[in-house]
């Protein structure tokens, strides 16, 4: 496999991920990064499951995927040797699911190790450059850009990545779904260019200074970019509604109101104006066509929003 070829593997139309209904499923991404991690470290090629990936990939889909009853970590580690991309010495000997997943028990006891086979771990490590773009391709087709950088420390890789590593590996494959540049501009007219929920405004020569156009559905996730989908949000609530610290609910003639998680936690003044906002009405853009679309609030309250809407 070559460095282009790997790249090529990445991506979302190749790399078998689980779909249903617009569900997440950063399982075998996630594990990419941890992996990409692991060399960035110059670590062991095998990695302990039962030690260093299991609950790693644990913590690392608590923070990063959606909310699930169960997790399942043993589901990529054994997934992605079907995609050439891991290997696990003497796979054939370990038992499997009805559903064709390896038994987290005997991964356990047994001290299973897996990792990236050896040609492809050879290249990764003679290769920084290679390494940087591949990271930087599964966080730019899986995750928010607000969310990269937590991302990066959380798996061990370097602070010098960025989203310019896409361009940096020769001739690229595939590149992340293009954003129409317009939709920043119509967002932000669209709220009369202030935060949705605080009414921040501040401007610099009339240049507006931490105010984004925020997706709702993820754009990463497939979401538009159209105003429905787009919410005129401080870099603060941008932040926290991508991260699922608050939610929406509503979408009746009453309009949307704010919900915040029940996971928050913190004591500063910050943290007391966000749980206050708690149930307030969102601030309704100058047009009703302009409302946000109830299927993109729903694909966030069940895919992105943490924990349960906290009352008080």
């Amino acid at each position: 496999m070559t460095g282009h070829e790997f790249l090529r593997a990445l991506d979302k139309d190749n790399l078998k991920v689980w779909k249903r209904g617009g569900r997440r499923a950063p399982h075998k991404p996630l594990l990419l990064l941890l992996a990409l991690g692991r060399i960035a470290q110059r670590k062991p090629r095998l990695a302990s499951y039962s030690d260093e990936i299991e609950p790693k990939l644990k913590d690392l889909l608590v923070h990063y995927g959606p909310r699930r009853s169960s997790l399942h970590p043993e589901d990529p580690f054994g997934r992605l040797v079907g995609d050439d991309l891991w290997e696990i010495p003497r796979v054939e000997t370990l038992p499997t699911t009805s559903a064709g997943t390896l038994r987290v028990t005997p991964l356990r006891q047994r001290g299973v190790r897996g990792g990236f086979p050896p040609y492809l771990d050879r290249l990764l490590r003679g290769d920084a450059e290679l390494v940087e773009t591949a990271a930087a391709r599964l966080l730019v087709q899986n995750f928010p850009e607000s969310s990269h950088a937590s991302i990066r420390d959380a798996v061990g890789l370097p602070e010098s990545m960025a989203l310019e590593a896409m361009t940096l590996y020769g001739e690229k494959t595939v590149k992340p779904r293009r954003r129409d540049p317009d939709f920043r501009r119509r967002v932000l007219t669209a709220y009369e260019r202030r935060c949705a929920i605080c009414d921040f405004d501040v401007r610099l020569n009339d240049d507006l200074l931490g105010l984004d156009a925020a997706h709702i559905k993820w754009h990463a996730a497939g979401g538009p970019d159209r105003v429905p989908n787009g919410l005129a949000l401080c870099t603060l609530h941008h932040r926290a509604l991508d991260r699922g610290a608050i939610g929406l609910e509503g979408g009746s003639s009453a309009g949307f109101v704010l919900l915040v998680s029940n996971e928050l936690t913190g004591v500063s003044d910050a943290y007391h104006q966000l749980v206050d906002a708690r149930g307030r009405p969102l601030r309704a853009p100058q047009e009703s066509a302009h409302l946000p679309d109830a299927a993109f609030v729903a694909w966030h309250r069940r895919e992105v929003f943490r924990g349960e809407p906290r009352s008080r």
